[in-house]
Order: structure tokens, then sequence, then C-alpha cells
């Protein structure tokens, strides 16, 4: 089965044709693409209940029980999600993004413990060994973790402020809030900004003068803190020069965010995410 990334709308017209087939295979497919369409149209809900659906019709498609769990995962369920990759592994041992996304849902299941789901992004990277796609990440103490992510901050304050004091504040935190996951925050972000209240020239990160440029500071309340979170970063990263560009890189884009920069970052950290992965092939179908 192809994706439906390029074409979602397209894809769900056409799944939703042959959804009353009386053929279980197509009907599976149907539901399968359907799934899919709507994960790409951020319809989480509506593609777990797509995939449940397909589950139901066959238990032994991997295709459907790929799609259901990447749609856990994205509504922040990740017992559930973690359940059906255990049975879609023993289906398909061989699909390198399930290993990789077992390994984020184990992470998210256990942030604090710095061993979570390491075998199965080790699983993950052999399978694709070639294409290096997968890694098993780097993962630094937290307080060599703020540190480096301070450094950049005071540099970028530097080059972009003028002053090494603080003009934009973060935090950081192993993983975004759970509630913030179930109500549509992508569980791979690696920054966010909560909502703020209130607004003016009077309170922004700095204070705005004449016209808009590129460059000057949003309207952000004073003290509004970036919260970066250091699992997402990390697993990007299979060694810690690569975790460095990686929480660089991450800053830089707050940055772009505070400032209205619209800057390009060139030579970007490789950034694929396991759920974004196309559906394993059924065998014999």
């Amino acid at each position: 089965m192809r994706s439906c990334s390029e074409h979602p709308l397209r894809a769900l017209w056409t799944a939703h044709r042959h959804l009353q087939e009386p053929s279980t295979p197509i009907r599976v497919a149907s539901l399968v693409l359907a799934s899919e369409a709507l994960w790409q149209l951020e319809y989480f809900e509506d593609a777990r209940i797509a995939a449940q659906a397909a589950v139901e019709a066959d238990p032994k498609s991997a295709q459907a029980r790929w799609r259901l769990a990447v749609a856990l995962y994205r509504r922040g369920r990740f017992s559930d999600s973690a359940k059906c990759l255990d049975d879609l592994l023993r289906l398909v041992n061989w699909f390198g993004p399930a290993w990789a996304l077992r390994g984020q849902v184990k992470v998210w299941l256990d942030p604090d413990n710095s061993d979570a789901g390491r075998s199965d992004f080790a699983a993950a990277a052999k399978l694709n060994s070639d294409s290096g796609t997968w890694v098993v990440p780097y993962r630094m103490e937290r307080d060599d973790f703020e540190a480096k992510v301070e450094e950049e901050i005071r540099i970028r304050n530097l080059k972009v402020a003028g002053s090494s004091d603080a003009a934009v504040f973060t935090d950081v935190e192993w993983l975004p809030e759970k509630s913030w996951v179930e109500n549509g925050l992508d569980p791979d972000t690696r920054w966010y900004l909560p909502s703020v209240t209130g607004s003016g020239s009077g309170n922004s990160v700095l204070p705005l003068g004449g016209e808009w440029n590129a460059g000057t500071p949003s309207q952000l309340p004073f003290g509004t803190t970036f919260v970066l979170y250091q699992r997402n970063i990390e697993d990007l990263s299979g060694d810690e020069e690569t975790v460095r560009k990686a929480i660089r890189e991450t800053v830089a884009e707050v940055f772009d965010k505070a400032y209205n920069l619209r800057a390009r970052i060139a030579d970007r950290v490789p950034e694929e995410h396991a759920d974004a992965a196309d559906v394993p092939e059924d065998e014999d179908r």
C-alpha cells in the first residue's frame, strides 16, 4: 500500500468508496488507508477508530496494527500503543519503525530512566544500518544538558540582542505534558511555547519600536518561557556531538520564534519520526 501523505483528502475519498466491500482484504485495506489519511489530516482519534476497525476485521494485518499503534501514540495513549506494537512485532519483527516507535513509547512510560527503550532503538538501528535512519539515542545528564542549553542561549542573546543577559527564557523538561499530547501536541516536539495570556508592547519580551521588521521581538509577555524537551532532542542523536548540534538547532528555532528571524538553519540534524513511516507490507496480500 502506498503512502497518502501528499493527497490525504483524495486517499480518504478513495477509502470511503470501498468501506462496504464484502471482501475482507479490500475492506481492511480501505480502513487502513482511511486511518492513514485521517492521521495525515491530524484527526488522530478518527484515525484510531478506523485502525481499530481494521484490526478487528483482520487481527493478522500488520498494516492495521501499525496504523492503530501510531494513532494511539499521537493520542498520548502510550501503554495501549506499546501493547499494539508488541502484537505487531510478533507479526513483522523486521519492521524498523515499529522497533523505533516502541523505544519512544518506553521512554514516555519511564522518562527518568536513561536506558528506557535502548534495546528497541538498537534493534531499529541494526535493521536500518545502511540508511542510518534510526539511532540509539545518546543520553546526557540533566545538568550537562542544561549547561549546554544555557551556553547556546548566551551565544544567541549576544548575537541577536547584543547582550549575553537573558532576553529569552527557557526551561528543560524530559518530555511534554501528557495532557498536551492528548489535546493534539506532537509527542516528538523538541520545544514548545505554552499558551501565554496578556499582550501589548508594554510587556513583550523586548519593547517594540517603529514598524515590524525581521529581528523585531515578538509580542510575548516579558518572562515568557520556552520549554525544551531533553528526551526528544536526544532521540535524534546517536552521539554527544549530535546532541549538542540538536540543542543548538533547537535554541536557534526558539530565537527564530521570539525574534521573528525567519532564518534558515543549514546542515540540520536529520529528523525522522517513526510514527510518520509508511505501513509495512502484509504477507500474502
